[in-house]
């Protein structure tokens, strides 16, 4: 299974932790940050990556915070691929489920109700669902 996860700067940190809790379930996780190879265009690696993942992982981000637009981009890119898309909540941030619409997706976690184990685990059963 291949994740692209898309997070803000201010949350990158939770998004390490997250991917190396997913990979360790032996996902291949790759984000914007690490699609770009030599010769290719931030669109074009963008799309590359995302059509080739089975679902996206979406670290919703707060308001105004460095690459926040660029991520509900990139979940919005997703999803108009057809790409199941899993929104989480970082840690102690509950309020920011109030960026998301009301069907923009199917799934939402909050990271602070469960280990990041079991999130990581939940978030792989979810995109393997879809």
């Amino acid at each position: 299974m291949k994740v692209f996860i898309s997070h803000s700067q201010a949350d990158r940190a939770f998004a390490e932790r997250l991917t190396t809790r997913i990979q360790a379930l032996g996902a291949k996780v790759v984000s914007d940050e690490n699609a770009i190879e030599p010769g290719k265009t931030w669109d074009n690696a963008l799309r590359e990556a995302l059509e080739s993942s089975d679902g996206v992982v979406l670290v919703v981000p707060e308001p105004g915070t460095a690459k926040a637009n660029s991520a509900f981009f990139e979940a919005g890119a997703a999803r108009a691929l057809g790409k199941p898309v899993v929104a989480v909540i970082p840690e102690a941030e509950f309020s920011r489920v109030g960026e998301l619409s009301a069907d923009a997706y199917g799934v939402v976690f909050d990271g602070w109700r469960v280990g990041p184990e079991a999130l990581a685990e939940k978030i792989v059963s979810a995109l393997k669902a879809a």
